[in-house]
């Protein structure tokens, strides 16, 4: 493997770099159009450096432990990146059927020319907004888990922040299934209360049903940051809860019911 590396991409004409990080001894870094969005760390698929991503794994490996194993099913990942979740997914749970859509048709196919993967994603070149919907590729298909890590603030285009875009998600999450967000913004988190209600109110679920786990300064407005939002269909029960607070990373906050209720601003009974 020769680093740096470098492919145009056509859809938004930006450059993908992949190049070693100065952060961690076998680390390669993904950036778009000057901009990181991806780390993998070569030969060790459980490391994961973003704090987003440890704490997506936090929440799927409780939950699975809670639904008996029932993730292991397929995984459907809309934004690529360098794959580096699914890459931890097919560490964790092997065999497990994952399938990524990225509007880039050549991002993919650069990643795995460096990076591999083994077994490969099923990897639909397609945008996001519409592979879920009637006409999409992914039209009627139905997954376990179904993660959302498409935007980072509130520059994200409307038709995927919109709640007809989520509805579309949520019905492609298989019933005792799971939806996993993404979501950034500066301090205050005015973007992410906001989303956060919209996503609640377009699913119709109760906030029992939601979390919201994120750096306890990101919560409290204190710092930009990512913070994970996840949708099931139960209500998280307290001791899935305490375990996924448990998890970390830490400092940390993870909100449900009331308490994420309270935080997006909305007092009124939902």
């Amino acid at each position: 493997m020769t680093l740096p590396a470098r492919r145009r991409l056509s859809h938004s004409g930006q450059w993908a770099e992949l190049s070693r990080d100065e952060l961690t001894d076998h680390g390669v870094m993904l950036s778009i159009g000057g901009v990181e969005q991806s780390h993998v760390e070569l030969g060790d698929p459980d490391f994961l450096l973003h704090d987003y991503l440890r704490r997506m794994r936090s929440v799927l490996t409780t939950w699975s432990a809670e639904q008996h194993g029932r993730v292991s099913g397929s995984v459907l990942h809309l934004g690529a990146g360098a794959l580096t979740l699914p890459r931890w997914i097919s560490h964790w749970r092997p065999g497990t059927e994952q399938t990524v859509v990225d509007i880039e048709p050549e991002l993919v196919t650069f990643v795995l020319e460096h990076l591999p993967m083994t077994p490969a994603p099923e990897n639909i070149v397609g945008d996001a907004a519409t592979v879920l919907t009637a006409e999409g590729a992914l039209s009627g298909r139905s997954f376990a888990t179904v993660v959302v890590d498409l935007f980072n603030s509130a520059a994200a285009p409307a038709a995927l922040t919109s709640p007809e875009f989520f509805r579309f998600v949520w019905a492609a999450v298989a019933p005792g299934g799971l939806m996993l967000v993404n979501m950034g913004d500066d301090a205050g988190m005015t973007f992410a209360k906001g989303l956060t209600q919209t996503i609640v109110d377009a699913l119709a679920l109760g906030p029992g049903c939601c979390l919201l786990s994120a750096p306890a300064d990101v919560v409290e407005g204190e710092a930009e940051g990512n913070l994970v939002f996840a949708a099931s269909h139960h209500t998280f029960s307290e001791a899935e809860l305490g375990q996924i607070w448990a998890a970390g990373p830490h400092p940390a906050e993870v909100l449900s019911g009331d308490e994420l209720q309270l935080w997006w601003g909305n007092t009124e009974p939902h």
